[in-house]
């Protein structure tokens, strides 16, 4: 048994914070959410467990001047690459042996930073999923992972590093997408529009339509699976809505009127405003006129993030690779004027509802996988404490602690 105690704990669901909140983890699941002591009392607190206090064997961790959170969720990610640096393709493409050297190093500063579970968009010729087995199997220490396989995107369009299969055609999209569903992907990744790392290029072009994304979801769907896309803004929009879109991924640049045909339709937004707008990437620009551009760009994705907020839009949030980042974009939504608890809840308990894992992770509640995280202070008074990590376990295990 696993006890821990902090000065707050914050299950992900209730607006507010337990204080002096306890711990108790068996094996891998919590099976007590308490106040401090109440455990230890023997009236088993406020799961109902009755199986008394602390007993010889169990260790007890004090964490006095923290909080106890759910693990975190980075909805958009890739092990591929690393947008810290610059050379996607180069980094996307690189011999095997590097390649998955390097992605279990980036997964790794995601588990440190409190990353205890990854949703991969992509990577070359499925390095997300030999990763994902490897983890599971035990033999490779790193977040829980939800992996895309090898997405799709247009050769006429620019980006799309880590994408895999280069078609136009809604028939290799379909033969595409069963492939993946049998290598077990657990789901379907498109490029919709282009991106913007190459000036020349409009970000709001898209070349996939209705027909493109409609062959993806038909088979997706069926499987259960959902179909994310690539998508900064342009006519593509209400094109993959139209076409059963269930993730928009970026929407940088998301018009009034593509926000409110995602509202009526429902379809989630990933926010991943750092690889753009953040100070810890280096996936574009390097030169002062480019910089000139993407500052631009960057203050226009904070308007559309701010609109998804105001309007309470379905949101979660994604570093896009920038790796051990994921708490800088719980700050971005505090700045554009989320409440605290809301912005960790985009981390925590929405993505894993997303996920359909929500009554295994996303929360701190007796019954639920033991993905937790230590942070010192409170999060709710100065959201940037989400960086100070202290300690993470995950599924029970602790996989990064820090001494005081």
């Amino acid at each position: 048994m696993l006890l821990l105690d902090a000065d707050r704990l914050i299950d992900g669901a209730a607006d507010f914070a337990l204080v002096r909140g306890q711990l108790r983890i068996d094996g891998d699941r919590i099976v007590a959410v308490a106040p401090s002591g109440s455990a230890d009392g023997g009236d088993g607190g406020a799961s109902g467990d009755r199986r008394g206090g602390a007993r010889p064997g169990d260790v007890r961790i004090s964490l006095p001047g923290c909080t106890l959170l759910p693990g975190l969720i980075d909805f958009h990610t890739h092990a591929g690459i690393d947008t810290r640096h610059a050379g996607l393709s180069a980094q996307a493409h690189a011999p095997q042996p590097i390649a998955t050297g390097d992605a279990v190093g980036r997964l790794q500063d995601d588990l440190r930073s409190g990353v205890t579970t990854a949703r991969l968009c992509g990577d070359i010729g499925g390095l997300d999923l030999r990763l994902r087995a490897e983890i599971d199997a035990g033999r490779v220490v790193g977040p829980r992972l939800f992996v895309a396989g090898r997405a799709m995107r247009s050769p006429r369009g620019g980006g799309g590093a880590i994408a895999s299969v280069l078609t136009d055609d809604p028939d290799d999209i379909a033969h595409a997408v069963r492939a993946n569903l049998a290598d077990g992907a657990d789901l379907i990744k498109l490029f919709v529009s282009d991106g913007v790392g190459d000036p020349s290029r409009d970000p709001t072009a898209c070349y996939y339509g209705e027909a493109h994304v409609a062959a993806a979801t038909r088979h997706a769907h069926e499987a259960g699976r959902a179909v994310a896309a690539h998508l900064l803004g342009g006519p593509g929009v209400a094109e993959a809505i139209r076409g059963g879109l269930d993730v928009i991924e970026h929407g940088w640049f998301l018009s009034d009127a593509d926000l409110d045909l995602a509202a009526r339709h429902g379809t989630l937004i990933t926010l991943t405003l750092g690889v753009l707008c953040g100070p810890d990437t280096r996936a574009f620009g390097g030169i002062p006129a480019e910089d000139a551009r993407l500052l631009e760009l960057g203050e226009r994705a904070c308007d559309t993030a701010r609109k998804v907020i105001a309007r309470g839009m379905r949101y979660v949030v994604g570093t896009d690779a920038v790796h051990g980042h994921l708490a800088d974009e719980v700050r971005w939504l505090v700045a554009l004027g989320e409440t605290p608890v809301r912005a960790i809840q985009a981390a925590t308990a929405r993505p894993a509802q997303a996920l359909g894992m929500a009554q295994r992770l996303g929360t701190l509640e007796p019954g639920k996988t033991a993905d937790v995280i230590a942070v010192e202070g409170d999060p709710l008074a100065d959201i940037s404490t989400l960086r100070r990590i202290r300690l993470v376990v995950r599924a029970g295990r602790i996989v990064h602690g820090r001494a005081a």
